[in-house]
């Protein structure tokens, strides 16, 4: 089986965005990254969108930032309160809340913004964009 050219767009399996659209000359064996399809760009199916490459996450944001970014995308920071109260475990819950009360800054690799993004309704796709567009805030 020798190689050809293929031009695919990769595509993230949970929900139907095109992270990459490219002209590849791919063995036929050649199979897409772990949790993505890889599909002939003219047979993307309706409602699909290309997603170029957003750029590197900052590692840092401002607690004012954060909280900016929070508010125009439609979570009050009452609902954060919320979802830090409703975090079970008492040590958990109360080291996030001083986190979240008293950091000048959110570390994206923070272990208490892993434990109140998901609490939000944030996995990691939309923290990753929280970051890149709270930073320009």
């Amino acid at each position: 089986m020798g190689a050809h050219a293929k031009s695919l767009a990769i595509v993230r399996q949970a929900d139907g965005r095109v992270t990459t659209l490219v002209r590849l000359d791919v063995p036929d064996q050649w199979g897409p990254p772990p949790g993505c399809v890889a599909v002939p760009d003219d047979e993307l199916p309706a409602g699909w969108q290309f997603a170029p490459d957003a750029g590197p996450v900052p590692p840092t944001i401002t607690a004012r930032q954060a909280r900016l970014w929070l508010v125009r995308h439609g979570i009050n920071l009452a609902g954060v309160d919320a979802a830090i109260a409703s975090i079970p475990d008492a040590v958990t819950r109360e080291s996030v809340r001083i986190e979240w009360e008293y950091g000048a800054e959110v570390h994206r690799d923070s272990q208490w913004l892993a434990t109140l993004g998901p609490a939000l309704g944030l996995d990691a796709a939309t923290l990753d964009t929280a970051f890149r567009e709270a930073a320009g805030l």
